[in-house]
Formats: structure tokens, sequence, C-alpha cells
């Protein structure tokens, strides 16, 4: 007996519509975005260098009780005159931030929860990538042999692990029905 290959209209049939929904949502919100940040906010440095800034910012006044010899110079933060912490683009949260919205844009449901998610994501978010950076630069300070492990998958596990628990959250009916 000859076996038929699948056509995509199969494949694509066999998708629950609420799914297949959810992930064109995606992949056009995906496209989207990287148009405008590759075409437009990229070369303007926008939103990058005013996230970068306020990670230097916070990060610096969460380290200062605790070295007094500590400054900022560009996109770095000095102990002693020695770099400790250096921020790239990439590690601004700005992606995650992203990401995090985009499910909550593309997941059914009401504008109100959508807002609280969003307000609460965002926050939360950036205070988990706040005391990532001064986490960061105390290791890099005291335990510098571990400190590209910390940065590579400790600390990205606890922000990606807590941004699932957001979208399990957000995903949950949390209507109660009266008896």
């Amino acid at each position: 007996m000859e076996r038929k290959e699948p056509t995509p209209k199969s494949i694509f049939s066999t998708i629950p519509p609420g799914l297949l929904k959810f992930l064109i949502k995606g992949l056009v919100l995906f496209v989207l975005w990287r148009v405008v940040y590759e075409g437009y906010l990229k070369p303007l440095g926008t939103p990058d260098h005013q996230l970068i800034q306020f990670l230097l910012k916070a990060t610096y006044f969460i380290l200062l009780p605790i070295y007094n010899d500590i400054v900022i110079q560009g996109y770095s933060i000095y102990l002693h005159h020695e770099p400790v912490l250096t921020f790239a683009i990439g590690c601004n949260g700005l992606e995650l931030m992203i990401l995090y919205i985009g499910f909550l844009i593309c997941y059914p449901t009401s504008i109100k929860r959508a807002l609280y998610f969003s307000f609460l994501g965002i926050i939360l978010i950036n205070v988990l990538n706040i005391l990532r950076c001064a986490g960061l630069a105390i290791w890099y300070i005291h335990h510098l042999p571990y400190w590209d492990f910390m940065h590579h998958y400790v600390f990205k596990l606890v922000i990606y692990a807590v941004n699932f628990i957001l979208w399990v959250l957000y995903s949950k009916d949390h209507e109660t029905k009266s008896e």
C-alpha cells in the first residue's frame, strides 16, 4: 500500500483554529517588529540607548552602597578604574520585553487583562534585569571564574523562567463563575 505525502493544506487543517490564529498573529508581529526595529529604531539607537542608560544608572545605585569607588563611563561600570560590567545592546532586555508583549497580544483575552499583565511584566522584567546586572558586577568582582556561566546560563534561566510563569498565569482563565 502506497503512503501519501501530506499536503500543506492537510497539515494546516490538523492545527486547531485557535492555535493557527495565535501562530499567524505571532509570525506577523515578529516580522513587523524586525522590520520596524532593524529598519528604523536600531539605526537611531532608540530605545536601546535609553534602556542601557536606565540599566546603568539603576545598577550603579544598587552597587553604590556596597562599593564607594564606582563610576559610569560610556556603557560600562568601573570599580577602582577597572571595568566590572559593560552593557551590550543585546543585553538591555528589549527583545525579552517584546517577546513577552508579543505573546500577550497574540493570546485572546480582554484588553484590561492584557494591559495589566503588560505593565506588570515590563516592570518585573526590568527589575530582574537590574538585579541581574548588579549580580553580574558583584560576581565579576568576587567570583570571576564563574562569571561567564552565571551570565550565559543561570541569570538567563531565571529571567526566562519568570517570563514563562507570567505567560502561564496570563493564559489561565481567571473568571470565576457563580454556582
